[in-house]
């Protein structure tokens, strides 16, 4: 794996859990019109001021990361640039509101040195092979520091105890799932299957011996050994599960006519003639006891993802007054 293979959602752009409210921003959580704000200074959230260096020095972040990996990136003053610009002072804004809200959640938020210096080792290992040569040279083709790396490790590790935080009281039971799976019986439903496999040949006196020999346990060997469809032959025949309108009709019109391991007789198409057989799979439906488990990690992380999203429409009600842009 290369140095650019930790890619930029992965370390080199703020993955902030309050993301959901970036759009609108400006609108959500402004509460001023800027006027106020002193020379150099292009928002404030709470106490907290975010200069026009910080945001000039985001976009040209962003900048370095289009170039490594070979996008395009707007010119001051050309178009689309207001919006990156935007964008990147709306992602400062939400990191300054992470950090706000992580100090209000007190112990059960904070991060250490310790964390930041984990995480930051297994992006170095799964990333750079372990190699902080290579990762300090990713860090200045990005434009970024070691210290804006570890910042954003800290905003990364933040987000995730927030979200628990904030989510720990939700709970999806048993009991929940056994009345969700009754009453969605459709989605355990499943339709019945059909896989096929064929020994493809040139000539029908060829499909004619061929047929004249094959049984349902020797069908895989005599594919291996006689069809020239080389793809199949290899797999045994096998063609894997079909569907209505994927093969040529007369392949068709008897693959979906034969019973479970019933064998063909020789068919003829534009690519030779075909032996067939299949393997059916009739309709079922998912047991409670297997489906269970799945049922409640779904479940569960929809229902904590409405909670936190629940929140972080309240926060960022809280503090529309207390940021200035």
């Amino acid at each position: 794996m290369t140095r650019n293979a930790l890619t930029a959602p992965r370390l080199a752009v703020l993955l902030l859990v309050l993301a959901a409210g970036v759009i609108g921003l400006a609108a959500g959580c402004g509460g001023g019109d800027g006027s106020d704000l002193p020379d150099g200074v292009v928002a404030r959230v709470g106490d907290a001021a975010i200069a026009e260096e910080e945001l000039s020095k985001a976009i040209d972040q962003q900048r370095a990361q289009a170039e490594q990996q070979g996008a395009s990136f707007p010119e001051e003053g050309g178009e689309g640039y207001d919006q990156v610009r935007r964008q990147a002072l709306e992602t400062l804004v939400l990191q300054r509101i992470v950090d706000f809200e992580a100090r209000k959640c007190g112990t059960p938020c904070r991060v250490t040195k310790r964390e930041i210096d984990e995480e930051l080792g297994r992006i170095v290992e799964a990333n750079f092979q372990g190699s902080d040569e290579d990762f300090e040279e990713f860090l200045r083709d990005s434009q970024l520091t070691r210290a804006d790396a570890r910042d954003i490790v800290r905003n990364q590790l933040q987000q995730t105890k927030l979200f628990e935080h904030v989510t720990r009281g939700v709970r999806f039971t048993a009991a929940d799932a056994k009345e969700y799976y009754e009453e969605n019986a459709d989605e355990f439903r499943v339709e019945a299957g059909r896989r096929a496999r064929h020994i493809l040949v040139e000539t029908k006196a060829e499909a004619d011996r061929i047929r004249a020999r094959v049984t349902p346990e020797n069908f895989a060997e005599l594919a291996r050994e006689n069809s020239t469809d080389e793809g199949s032959a290899a797999q045994g025949g096998d063609l894997g599960p079909i569907q209505r309108g994927q093969l040529v009709p007369e392949f068709e019109e008897v693959a979906f006519r034969l019973r479970d391991g019933e064998i063909s007789d020789p068919v003829r198409t534009q690519f030779g003639w075909h032996i067939i057989t299949v393997e059916v799979t009739p309709a079922s439906t998912t047991p409670f006891e297997q489906a269970r488990g799945g049922i409640i990690s779904s479940q569960l992380a929809q229902a904590r993802q409405a909670e936190f999203a629940r929140w972080r429409d309240e926060v960022l009600a809280e503090w529309q007054d207390r940021t200035v842009y």
